[in-house]
């Protein structure tokens, strides 16, 4: 018996021994701190102009809405939208039946009026000779001077032009009729993509309602409002970036063609208009984009990414990295910034190293590892 309380004794110390190893393990576990990895960049000076976006559409700078001329039905569609055309061809043809019909009639008015002339051409010529032959024997005593001026009043009568103002009359309403049934074929005046087509077969084209929209995409034109605090700053030729999402993220390349010298009565903003090429037909017509405008700049300032200022309770901070690797809060004064960086006013030296990454998930004293991959 007493060896077994003996055997018992030691196993139990034996466990006991190992649950106290155990314990002081997981509390030396449970103490043992976790290093975030952060990355890193560094204080420089650069130049640095402040950047306000404002939305606009792109349209052709020659973009011309087609108006049908005459109320008809619509007998043929020859294109449709994103196709090229170029200036003069048919869009669309009407219903020409009764443009027709007023042609034949114009034409009938015309061969009368002709007709017409020339019958009193040969009364005209007749009277004169007339005229010619009373004058002779007026001269010679065998005529009256009634007789003569009866004569006189003959040829005056038929020189008063109203057969040749019947006959312009008629050829008008031919020209007229002409007009009328050209009108039923819908060209394009300039060359271009076609925008849109508003109109289906048997539809009836309304002269109050465009038929279609074609724009020379070749040159684009975005308008936009600028706010009169910023548009002084604004300078015609000044090269812009433009943002169309639709056509790619990288930023297209434009120029200020125009900044009004007034301003919208009711709004307070000005009208600012940007041309940009487009020799690839990337951007449509119609579409969303941000032009990009510098207004006020400095040089050789401190900056840092915008990645790296951290707002917190209406403060500006930056997390740089002491000798011990924890991150260290810092609070800064900042001033313009652009898509990529923002000045520094006060708070931080050229040169510090300030995180760019992870600097959302530290604190004050949180120990860190720098790793490569920071913003540059």
């Amino acid at each position: 018996m007493k060896k077994i309380k003996r055997s018992l004794s030691i196993l139990l110390v034996l466990v006991l021994s190992l649950s106290l190893l155990i314990g002081c393990e997981k509390e030396k576990e449970v103490v043992k701190e976790t290093e975030l990895s952060v990355s890193t960049v560094k204080v420089e000076k650069r130049n640095i102009a402040q950047a306000v976006k404002y939305p606009g559409t792109v349209r052709g700078v020659n973009e011309v809405y087609i108006m049908p001329k005459a109320s008809a039905r619509v007998t043929a569609i020859y294109v449709k939208p994103g196709d090229g055309v170029s200036a003069g061809q048919t869009l669309l043809t009407l219903d020409s039946s009764d443009f027709e019909a007023s042609i034949r009639q114009a034409e009938a008015g015309v061969a009368m009026a002709e007709a017409g002339k020339k019958a009193h051409d040969i009364q005209l010529e007749n009277a004169r000779l007339g005229y010619e032959r009373t004058q002779k024997l007026f001269d010679a005593g065998a005529a009256s001077q009634q007789q003569l001026e009866a004569a006189k009043s003959a040829v005056e009568v038929l020189e008063t032009g109203s057969i040749e103002a019947t006959l312009e009359q008629a050829q008008a309403g031919l020209m007229l009729a002409q007009t009328q049934l050209n009108h039923c074929t819908i060209t394009s005046p300039i060359s271009g993509v076609v925008g849109s087509v508003n109109l289906s077969l048997g539809d009836t084209a309304s002269p109050t309602s465009p038929a279609a929209t074609v724009s020379d995409t070749s040159r684009l034109e975005i308008e936009t409002l600028v706010s009169e605090s910023e548009v002084s700053y604004i300078k015609n030729g000044s090269v812009v970036d433009v943002l169309v999402k639709a056509a790619g993220e990288k930023p297209f390349k434009g120029k200020v063609d125009s900044v009004s010298s007034v301003a919208d009565p009711m709004k307070r903003n000005y009208t600012v208009k940007v041309v940009l090429d487009n020799p690839d037909n990337k951007i449509k017509s119609g579409m969303f984009a941000e032009v990009v405008i510098s207004t006020v700049s400095k040089d050789d300032v401190l900056t840092v990414p915008l990645a790296a200022v951290v707002p917190r309770s209406g403060r500006q901070i930056v997390y740089t990295v002491d000798s011990k690797n924890r991150a260290r809060e810092i609070d800064v004064e900042t001033g313009l910034r652009d898509h990529k960086y923002i000045e520094i006013i006060s708070g931080l030296k050229a040169g510090e190293q300030v995180i760019t990454k992870g600097n959302t998930l530290v604190n004050n004293g949180t120990l860190v590892r720098v790793v490569s991959g920071g913003a540059k």
